[in-house]
């Protein structure tokens, strides 16, 4: 699981400076179209940034997150090696499951959203 959390890490911090950029314009079309004065039921429309937001930010935190090398638990090493080595494992399996946690948590949003969206486009 960490393999293939540390390839897509790494593809994903190639593309860091587009991700941080897309964070910036979505949270900023958020910003936006909160402050817009308009007419009342108007909420859903404020779902496409915010999803935008957080897709981007949690790409941002995968590709941050996972970019490094996997440390490896060699037997040749000292007592101290083995143990930090198993620590920082140890951490990043923590981390993986917090970033499922998170991505989970964000399609369900995601998913809740989208059916919002496309139930308030019949009522106009």
């Amino acid at each position: 699981m960490l393999e293939i959390y540390a390839r897509i890490g790494r593809v994903l911090y190639t593309l860091r400076v587009l991700l941080l950029i897309g964070v910036a314009a979505s949270a900023g079309f958020f910003i936006a179209a909160t402050l817009e004065k308009g007419t009342g039921a108007q909420e859903t429309r404020l779902l496409l940034p915010l999803l935008a937001c957080l897709w981007s930010l949690f790409m941002a935190v995968f590709a941050y997150g996972f970019s490094g090398t996997i440390p490896v638990v060699d037997p040749a090493t000292g007592w101290r090696r083995r143990l930090l080595a198993r620590i920082q494992r140890a951490l990043w399996h923590t981390l993986a499951i917090a970033v499922t946690g998170l991505g989970l948590a964000i399609l369900v949003f995601t998913l809740r959203a989208t059916t919002m969206m496309l139930g308030g486009l019949g009522s106009e």
